[in-house]
């Protein structure tokens, strides 16, 4: 993969790559602004509405303790840092709670010493705040991770076992703990409670709310963005599982869900489907943009829709390296694309499972590889090359908001239409469009460079009849000089031709 990528060079400007320049997104990121002055957005049919900088929205996901070794939340500044220079401006931070490894938690009222740096509770909130800030100042969103399946039984159990054992019901062996009593009223509102103080305490964007709504459905979600309008606050919940929505959930993590040979409704959790599947096609028809409690409901219809190339779920980074695997079918496509950290430059895959099992005294799943793995530093610098190109994907992303932050309220009306070309073999090349001008991206994934010739999509693009266009290489930012209907462009193998008509 590193020689794939350094044969990518090509396509930054020369004068980058003689002075040592690297690209720094961080001034694109869009401001953040307080919540008395952000915009809800309402779908024409009312039945939701979101704040106006979900639409900006570019993901990763961390662990605090992976993404500095043995590092706590005040450690994370440099990883902010990272973020910004990027072009990222939401990040979900996996469960600070107290107890296990996080998703395996003494409950959503309890906060992990060792992650956070305090033992003193006012103390404990404090450092979780001045991270918020932090990365507020640098124009992130924040969407802190809580639990809603119940709570481990290692390290002694979790106390509330004892306290509120009305609260709990079976004990679940895969999670190693005891699920929640989610018929239980007091539960409810007490749950609801917790999530209202963690916003209030932390200054925090919103969440992303594991297993839900698997376990706890809508209610108390529900309960707290009711709470948090009439207060002012324009918050965001990110259901993990493929929601109803129900004007709860904002968007959910997991968006493919499909009925594989048996009958059987499952989750797709490794999106490299693009890769496979015809994506205009796709999201034309909403194929497998199902909601997994309503799965005869008519797929791809919701505004927002992730592109998750990795999560803590994940045993492996899926982009390897591979400008396709990123650009093609999430920074460039009409999705939130959402990774884990090191995906941008890929960082490398090991499984740390003696130092966390040591430290940590408990079963490490096997699918849980991405975290439990330590971020490289400096791998980042070794694989600088395609890290650079990642970044220039995001820059055009944040270049162009006018057609990359467009959403309809029905994702198939999505603005993005075929791209005809003279190769055959390759994946489908697409446009995004909108205002009289058009994004095209061709993929290389063939087994040598070549030379594409490359129909502008004229009536599909909705791009006035009868011109000539100016075509620009968006990669290497080069003048291709005018074009009527057809132009040339060179495209290395595993490269992404990103041009840009007006």
């Amino acid at each position: 993969m590193m020689k794939k990528a350094a044969s990518l060079l090509w396509l930054l400007p020369i004068g980058m790559i003689l002075h040592g320049e690297t690209i720094d997104n961080s001034s694109l990121l869009p401001k953040y602004k307080p919540d008395s002055e952000v915009r809800m957005e309402r779908r024409a049919d009312g039945t939701s509405e979101t704040p106006e900088w979900v639409k900006s929205l570019i993901l990763v996901e961390f662990r605090v303790d992976s993404a500095i070794q043995n590092g706590t939340i005040q450690d994370l500044i440099p990883v902010l840092d990272h973020l910004a220079e990027t072009g990222v401006n939401g990040i979900w931070v996996s469960p600070p709670l107290n107890g296990g490894n996080g998703y395996g938690n003494f409950g959503i009222h309890t906060i992990s010493p060792r992650l956070v740096g305090e033992t003193d509770r006012q103390k404990q909130w404090q450092a979780l705040k001045t991270f918020v800030d932090e990365a507020h100042k640098r124009n992130i969103r924040v969407f802190f991770d809580i639990i809603n399946w119940g709570v481990t039984k290692h390290e002694g159990g979790a106390p509330i076992l004892k306290e509120k054992p009305e609260w709990f019901g079976e004990y679940y062996a895969p999670y190693a703990g005891y699920l929640f009593n989610w018929k239980n009223k007091e539960l409810n509102e007490w749950y609801a409670d917790q999530i209202e103080e963690w916003l209030q305490k932390t200054g925090a964007d919103g969440f992303r709310c594991d297993c839900a709504p698997f376990y706890c459905g809508y209610g108390p979600f529900r309960e707290v963005k009711e709470r948090m309008r009439k207060a002012g606050r324009k918050i965001l919940f990110i259901s993990e599982h493929a929601s109803s929505r129900k004007n709860v959930f904002d968007f959910d993590q997991v968006s493919f869900c499909y009925k594989n040979e048996k009958g059987s409704q499952q989750v797709r959790w490794v999106s490299d489907l693009y890769l496979k599947k015809n994506i205009v096609d796709m999201i034309r028809s909403g194929e497998e943009l199902r909601m997994r409690d309503d799965y005869d409901r008519e797929p791809g219809r919701e505004r927002f829709y992730t592109l998750m190339l990795s999560c803590h779920d994940s045993k492996n980074y899926i982009v390897k390296g591979s400008p396709i695997a990123i650009g093609y079918q999430a920074i460039f496509a009409p999705f939130l694309p959402l990774w884990y950290l090191g995906e941008e430059w890929n960082n490398p895959s090991k499984f740390f499972v003696d130092y966390f099992y040591k430290r940590d005294k408990h079963p490490i799943p096997k699918s849980w590889r991405l975290y439990y793995n330590l971020i490289d530093w400096q791998a980042k610098e070794q694989n600088r090359d395609f890290f650079e190109q990642v970044k220039k994907m995001i820059r055009i992303r944040r270049q162009h908001p006018e057609i990359f932050e467009y959403f309809p309220d029905d994702h198939r009306n999505s603005n993005i239409c075929k791209v005809s070309t003279d190769r055959n073999g390759m994946l489908q090349a697409y446009a995004r469009f909108r205002s009289g001008k058009a994004v095209l991206v061709v993929p290389n994934n063939g087994k040598s460079d070549e030379t594409f010739r490359i129909t502008i999509p004229i009536a599909e693009a909705k791009l006035p009849r009868g011109k000539t266009f100016q075509v620009t290489d968006l990669m290497s930012e080069k003048a291709l000089g005018q074009a009527q209907q057809t132009f040339s462009a060179a495209i290395p193998t595993g490269a992404l031709g990103v041009f840009l008509i007006q």
